[in-house]
Order: C-alpha cells, then sequence, then structure tokens
C-alpha cells in the first residue's frame, strides 16, 4: 500500500526519501576564534549514498594565527593553507549545495556559529536554509550510551573514519543520520525530528534560530 505522507511518499518497508537533499557539514579552525576556518568538510546524503568533499581554507587576515592545541587536534598547520582559498573564494562554489536543503552537524551550535561567523567577517549575506544538530537526535535515541561524541557514536554504530578531519567528521555525521532513520522508521529528516521530539533551527538573512528540545508536554 502507498499513501502519501507530508508531500513524500512512504511504503510500508522503510525506503528513505532525501527531499530536500541532507547536507551534514564540519568546520575546522585555526584557533579559538570561530570565524578562523581552515578547512570545511560537506557530505551529502541522498538515496542512501554519501558523498563527501573536504576543502583546505586560508583564514581570514584577522585571525590568521594558528595555535598549537588545534594543530593538535586536526593536523592543520599554517603551511598547508598558505595557498589556499579564502572562505570569500570557497563560499560561491558551494553556496547552491545549500538552497532548498537541509543541514545537519554534530554540535551543531559549533558548526552553524563557525558559519555566521566566517559569513561576517566577508560581509557576505546569510542564506536561509533549516538544520538539526545529530548529537541532540543521538541524545534522545540512544540515550544509554556513555557520551553522545562522534567518535563514541561511531564506534557504536560500525562506523570507522578519522577524527577530526572535516570530510571524515561530515561522512559520519552523515552516516548517523542515515542510522538515525532506519532505527526510527522515518521516511526523511522532519518526521526523524517530529519522532525524536526535535525543533529544527534556522539560519537566515532575517535572524537565526536554535535548533532544540520540545520539552515534554509541548507539540512539536
Amino acid at each position: 500500500m502507498i499513501h502519501p505522507v507530508a508531500g513524500y511518499v512512504r511504503r510500508q518497508q522503510p525506503q528513505f526519501l532525501f527531499a530536500p537533499m541532507i547536507l551534514t557539514l564540519d568546520f575546522e579552525t585555526a584557533n579559538g576564534d570561530a570565524g578562523s576556518i581552515c578547512s570545511v568538510g560537506i557530505a551529502s546524503l541522498g538515496g542512501g549514498e554519501i558523498e563527501r568533499e573536504e576543502i583546505l581554507i586560508r583564514p581570514h587576515d584577522s585571525c590568521n594565527r594558528f595555535s598549537c592545541f588545534n594543530v593538535m587536534i586536526h593536523g592543520i598547520r599554517p603551511d598547508m593553507v598558505r595557498n589556499a582559498p579564502e572562505w570569500s573564494d570557497v563560499w560561491p562554489r558551494i553556496a547552491g549545495r545549500f538552497a532548498g536543503n537541509v543541514v545537519a552537524a554534530h554540535n551543531a551550535a559549533f558548526d552553524i556559529g563557525a558559519f555566521r561567523r566566517v559569513m561576517e567577517l566577508y560581509e557576505l549575506p546569510l542564506p536561509e536554509f533549516p538544520y538539526f544538530c545529530t548529537c541532540k537526535l543521538a541524545r534522545r535515541l540512544w540515550p544509554g550510551l556513555e557520551n553522545h561524541r562522534l567518535n563514541t557514536l561511531c564506534d557504536y554504530l560500525g562506523f570507522r573514519f578519522e577524527h577530526h578531519q572535516a570530510g571524515e567528521d561530515a561522512a559520519a555525521a552523515a552516516f548517523i543520520v542515515r542510522r538515525m532513520l532506519e532505527a526510527t522508521g522515518a521516511a526523511d529528516w522532519r518526521e526523524l525530528l517530529e519522532k525524536l521530539r526535535i525543533n529544527p533551527g534556522l539560519v537566515s538573512p532575517r535572524g537565526c534560530v536554535g535548533c532544540r528540545v520540545v520539552p515534554k508536554g509541548k507539540s512539536w
């Protein structure tokens, strides 16, 4: 039996329909300034397949300094990005992927914060897209885990990746989303968030709203 649900077609056997496409995003930064982006990873989840890309970025001149702590985490050194494009060159190449799609990130507050900060540094207008945090969803779906860090979840779910590499982290987040859809039987990201009682966030030129848990007794 086939019947429409919220504009999608849902079958008795789960078939996940990625309309809009789910993009997972991960940033690595050179230092404590959220806008000091030195790498971006983008993965897309469509039809169950995960495609990913990683781009090294030279941080904005105002925050182009690398802390030993950050280098220790992600391994990106100043010489590796000396001739890399800046965000103002990268954004026009990837902006089209955000149009009409939803963005997910693990600990989305950091990645969305970095995105907003770097757009501000280059005086670029914010696009509009909904987003959600895979960490918040994981806490609701798998509450018994020791913690809900990206590497802990991937160990639990059997996904091998190289942590703190932007492309790898983005792919890991996409894999987690796919497993969440399978575990809940949700047909799309909206139904997934509804089942786990998470309100999506929104990035918009008019202002931004955070992704948040729906309190008990409140409607989604």
